[in-house]
């Protein structure tokens, strides 16, 4: 039941029927969604807190939204916004408890991108539900679709780049060769969604996204070639891209200058204050104390206006735990390699893209931290897959061996029996021959999943190193734009 909740919440997020859809909207289907995902959530765990809360992830993301409440001019309505992302987060971590289950959630997550992509690509030939013609007319030809959170070509654009890189690791990387070549038409959809939005911001995300990914878990050369390529040649294929030496005039783009406009108004607010103005007041604030209503533009600038700059502390460890765990984690077989290319994928994906679109709040966020957390879980356990299982017991076809005073003992059953002797009596017996080098191999393998389920003091540090470099960041962009 919890996994079924997620997976209906995921395609109602992106999907979003309710909205294009008027027979069904007296059936809130998303509230009816989050009701089955709270019973899912209290069948699995009895509201258990060791349960529920056993990763800093848990804990980070349970302050934060904490944070968001007790700072809001406005507790009740907040709390009413903030819950459901609180939810989704731990039906995400309950949920994906086994390797199955996350690469089914991410075929998932990768089909519905797909899906909101070829809605828009379809849109100016007749198959248009969402009514993507007219919003997509009144941006002057930029595309977007006639749903809440995909109907600027912006957000639209950004929403789909992870698609790109999740159907490259999901169908193309180390798949058989007849497996690639059926893939290759996919890319052509998300492709030329994000080129039809104009959006430079989506090419810059990209054009990082698809570096860092590649790059990503490589040998230290091949990562150098990645590089150099993607500095030279692949930067010199972006330049030619829509719109993209508008960025050389920043100075007198009237669209920059509004958003630089946002940036210096929230990075103002967030020296001044710890507790920042409240989340979802930055439009109605900037517009009262400016005149001009300006969108943050950034998650990053939102959250540090909204939240100040313990919420802005807080959203960046929550990052950094992300990436700590797909960085130091070691999978034990293809598929956990697989899914940790693609979580890496998406939280690179969402921090590249934050400097540029207001996605703060977004339900992705907390399904992409909640499939981190349960990875890392899942890593904690210290079990290899069903596949993996699978494997090992299936041992090739062996004469039998013999122990003196006892039947011919088939070697399947040998390394239980050697198992059992060497725990209950401490000692390992000589019917251990031609399988010695068996099991010596087997010993040598390097140990793989994760060792760390604590934050320590370094950790501490890194974080402070990384809330100084973006505040960094944040300012040399105000200055340089």
């Amino acid at each position: 039941m919890d996994f079924a909740a997620l997976i209906l919440a995921l395609v109602l997020y992106y999907i979003r029927p309710q909205e294009w859809m008027l027979p069904i909207q007296p059936l809130k289907p998303m509230t009816l969604v989050m009701a089955l995902a709270v019973i899912a959530v209290i069948a699995r765990t009895g509201l258990s807190w060791r349960q529920l809360f056993k990763t800093p992830h848990d804990w980070l993301i349970l302050t934060y939204c904490v944070w968001m409440v007790v700072t809001s001019p406005d507790r009740g309505q907040t709390f009413g916004e903030v819950y459901p992302l609180l939810i989704f987060y731990l039906v995400a971590v309950q949920a994906l408890t086994n390797v199955k289950r996350m690469r089914q959630f991410l075929v998932v997550w990768t089909l519905m991108i797909f899906t909101i992509a070829a809605a828009g690509v379809l849109s100016p030939y007749g198959f248009d539900p969402t009514g993507a013609e007219g919003v997509t007319n009144y941006f002057r030809g930029r595309l977007a679709l006639g749903t809440s959170i995909f109907n600027n070509p912006n957000s639209y654009g950004h929403s789909v780049v992870p698609a790109v890189l999740m159907i490259y690791f999901l169908f193309f990387w180390k798949r058989p060769v007849f497996v690639r070549i059926g893939s290759l038409p996919l890319f052509a959809v998300p492709l030329y969604c994000i080129y039809l939005t104009l959006s430079k911001g989506a090419f810059l995300s990209g054009f990082v996204t698809a570096v860092a990914a590649l790059t990503f878990g490589r040998p230290k050369i091949t990562q150098i070639l990645i590089l150099v390529f993607a500095m030279t040649s692949g930067w010199a294929a972006i330049q030619t891209l829509p719109r993209m030496n508008e960025i050389k005039k920043s100075k007198t783009d009237e669209a920059i200058q509004g958003r630089i406009h946002a940036f210096a108004y929230g990075f103002d607010t967030f020296q001044k204050s710890y507790i920042g103005m409240g989340k979802g007041t930055f439009v109605k604030n900037i517009r009262a104390d400016t005149g001009r209503g300006k969108a943050p533009h950034s998650s990053y600038v939102q959250i540090g206006g909204e939240l100040g700059k313990v919420g802005f502390f807080l959203f960046l460890a929550i990052l950094y735990c992300s990436l700590k765990t797909l960085v130091t984690s070691k999978a034990r077989d293809e598929d956990e390699e697989r899914i940790r290319r693609i979580l890496f994928t998406i939280i690179i994906s969402y921090i590249i893209s934050s400097w540029m679109v207001d996605f703060a709040y977004r339900v992705a966020f907390f399904f992409c931290i909640g499939a981190i957390a349960a990875y890392h879980r899942l890593l904690l356990q210290q079990e290899p897959s069903e596949e993996v299982n699978e494997k090992e017991n299936k041992l090739a076809p062996v004469p039998a061996l013999t122990i003196s005073g006892l039947e011919p003992v088939p070697v399947a059953a040998v390394p239980t029996l050697v198992s059992k002797m060497t725990t209950n009596r401490g000692w390992r017996s000589s019917i251990v021959s031609k399988d010695e080098s068996v099991s010596e191999s087997a010993e040598e393998k390097p140990t793989a999943g994760i060792e760390w389920s604590r934050l320590t003091w370094i950790d501490l540090g890194l974080m402070i190193a990384i809330y100084w470099v973006m505040v960094k960041v944040w300012h040399l962009a105000i200055q340089r734009m």
